[in-house]
């Protein structure tokens, strides 16, 4: 009898592909998942590490479609403490200047977790000579661009990513050239949508059209920071309406109403703070930098704008319902739009959006079934994806797994100026990466680094 690398035992183990839901047991060998095995059966088996579940339930790695951890240790490491073990990062059009420097660089070292990559069109647009966010790509620049996208999937990006917002001057042709090339390669398009006027919803639905033109898939991100109110309930009848005209659309979302984002950045321009007479100063903090976690008023945010662009500002609009209105839309996803931030600074979404989605949608609202929950943040994005081998308990599917003490799991990181951002849940006790236990009785296994770059070539 062959000797499994680990034999996990006394679990409830739950599969969202099948639905399947029971005691049993599970043997890890060569980063596969072996097999599965009832309860009796496992004492039978020979495994170099027995790991006792204690009635936990062992459920896929969590599957994070939108963050940008970008080959950023602190931030991978905090996906990983929630149970991410997969992560698609390069989002809202800020994808690596150069692949093969940016998948050399932990290729043989490991990472915290799985990590495919996107290309990105501020990027593509930057490298080939248009830095000016509100102008378009000239026809030569264009040119470039669709040859540097190319190379980047040659060399294994996932797709590309368009930061609507964070380039206006993008202009149509410009993305229908970007998904175009994405359709040929057989590559996604995921975007963080534009906004021309308050609500727009306009814009969803040009960006939806490149789905009917060109058949490529797409990916919306953070839904429920780019829609709120009336206007996110008409993005998801609009989203609905071309998935039955055939589209291969998917969304993510996170689980909070407030948004962080570069100070610098279009998002926070003067016409959208000063100029809207509905913007609240006491929903407006700074997330990292000399004013972290303190509410703004307009000289300290004009000061941050003007003197310190690469600080992250959050705003929070106010609307929890949002969020529960977005879970409602079928197969919405999980995201955290986690990124790298100094220590104690930043979003709190990056180490506790799963425990609190978890605690919210599922123990206390009741809105989603567990079963339901589960398949938001595993086979629902590796579906998405197109990762065949993750989001699955079964005989050959990649051992990407996660134990959570159900009853204990909960968030405790918070905003800056009120708990610690970086703060790690409670209750995800256990975390296998490719076969590989890397989290602990909810500890990190030191020098552990089992993550591969996910190249899709």
């Amino acid at each position: 009898m062959a000797t499994l690398d680990y034999l996990v035992t006394n679990a409830r183990i739950i599969d969202p592909e099948s639905g399947r839901d029971f005691k049993g047991g599970l043997g890890i060998s060569g980063g596969k998942i072996a097999d599965i095995y009832p309860p009796g059966v496992t004492a039978k088996q020979n495994a170099a590490k027995v790991l006792d579940a204690e009635g936990g339930l062992l459920v896929p790695g969590f599957i994070d479609v939108h963050a940008h951890s970008d080959n950023d240790i602190p931030c991978a490491e905090k996906l990983l403490a929630m149970g991410v073990t997969t992560v698609l990062s390069g989002n809202c059009g800020m994808g690596p200047v150069d692949f093969e420097t940016f998948f050399g660089e932990f290729e043989s070292s490991g990472y915290p977790v799985n990590q495919a990559e996107l290309a990105g069109l501020t990027t593509l647009r930057e490298k080939a000579g248009q830095e000016d966010v509100y102008r378009g790509a000239s026809k030569d620049q264009a040119g470039k661009m669709k040859d540097f996208v190319a190379e980047d999937f040659s060399m294994g990006a996932w797709g590309i990513s368009f930061g609507i917002e964070y380039t206006p001057g993008a202009s149509m042709e410009e993305l229908e050239e970007m998904a175009s090339s994405a359709s040929r390669a057989d590559r996604l398009v995921a975007a963080h949508i534009g906004s021309r006027y308050p609500g727009d919803t306009d814009s969803l639905a040009d960006f939806l059209e490149l789905g009917v033109k060109f058949g490529v898939r797409l990916i919306i991100s953070h839904l429920v920071y780019m829609f709120v109110g009336d206007s996110l309930k008409r993005a998801m009848e609009i989203i609905d309406s071309y998935r039955a005209k055939g589209v291969d659309v998917w969304a993510d979302s996170g689980m909070y109403t407030a948004y962080a984002t570069g100070a610098g950045s279009p998002v926070f321009g003067e016409k959208y703070i000063i100029g809207d007479r509905n913007f609240r100063f006491d929903r407006f903090r700074a997330a990292t930098g000399k004013y972290a976690g303190q509410f703004l008023d307009v000289e300290k945010y004009l000061e941050i704008r003007r003197d310190f662009p690469e600080d992250s500002l959050i705003y929070d609009p106010g609307r929890p319902e949002d969020v529960f209105t977005a879970y409602s839309l079928k197969d919405m996803m999980v995201s955290t739009d986690c990124i790298g931030n100094p220590p104690g600074q930043g979003h709190p979404q990056g180490a506790a959006t799963y425990p609190l989605f978890f605690r919210v949608m599922v123990k206390e609202r009741k809105q989603l079934s567990l079963g339901e929950a589960l398949r938001r943040c595993t086979l629902i994005p590796a579906q998405a994806m197109g990762c065949a081998g993750k989001g699955r308990v079964a005989p050959g599917a990649d051992a990407d797994l996660v134990v959570l003490d159900w009853d204990r799991l909960r968030e405790r990181a918070d905003f800056p100026g009120s708990g610690n951002p970086d703060t790690p849940p409670e209750g995800v006790r256990h975390v296998f990466v490719n076969g590989v236990l890397s989290i602990e009785n909810e500890k990190r296994v030191p020098g552990v680094f089992a993550g591969k770059c996910l190249k899709r070539l």
